[in-house]
């Protein structure tokens, strides 16, 4: 069995289909911005209304996670139309990715045979390494003043650019 997920390791990476109709993978988005993923199962009875009180609380952090460089994605199981239709419920402005191959598993979202996994969260840093997480998450508007002051003290993305780069940079932007 692989050993759990823990903070400080590399996120496992995925290329799942969203709600955008693109393929999206985290190796491609976490080096521009911190990355929240929010694992959920809305099958269960009971558990439709928990996620959709959490994708509503991911959803009015959005101007928050902007300003701090970070961006939040949601990942199903549910086939992308159901996802679609979720989406435009609840008025979401960020993507919900369909989990057809079962990548949650990679970071402990694993579904029992007799049941639905509780909703899980990630917070995966610019260099792909998990900064935060919690399994099960109580709930994302609880954990979100905590992640917001991780996610603040995170370096500038441009904070490991060679000082020439910076500078030329600073040189076209001044002149």
């Amino acid at each position: 069995m692989a050993r759990a997920l823990a903070i400080g390791d590399v996120a496992p990476n995925f290329d799942l289909s969203s709600t955008e109709d693109v393929l999206l993978m985290l190796r491609d988005e976490a080096p521009r911005t911190a990355v929240l993923l929010y694992f959920f199962s809305p099958d269960a009875e009971g558990q439709l209304e928990r996620c959709k009180a959490d994708l509503r609380a991911l959803s009015q952090a959005r101007d928050d996670l902007k300003k701090s460089q970070a961006k939040a994605m949601a990942i199903s199981p549910q086939k992308v139309n159901v996802l679609k239709e979720l989406q435009r419920e609840l008025g979401l402005n960020f993507p919900l990715l369909r989990d057809d191959r079962k990548f949650s598993a990679a970071y402990g979202v694993v579904v029992p045979e007799e049941g639905v996994a509780p909703p899980g969260l990630v917070v995966v840093d610019r260099y792909q390494k998990v900064l935060w997480l919690s399994n099960p998450v109580e709930s994302v508007a609880e954990a979100m003043p905590t992640i917001m002051k991780l996610i603040k003290g995170l370096p500038a993305s441009t904070a490991q650019y060679p000082r020439s780069i910076i500078n030329r940079l600073v040189d076209l932007w001044v002149n």
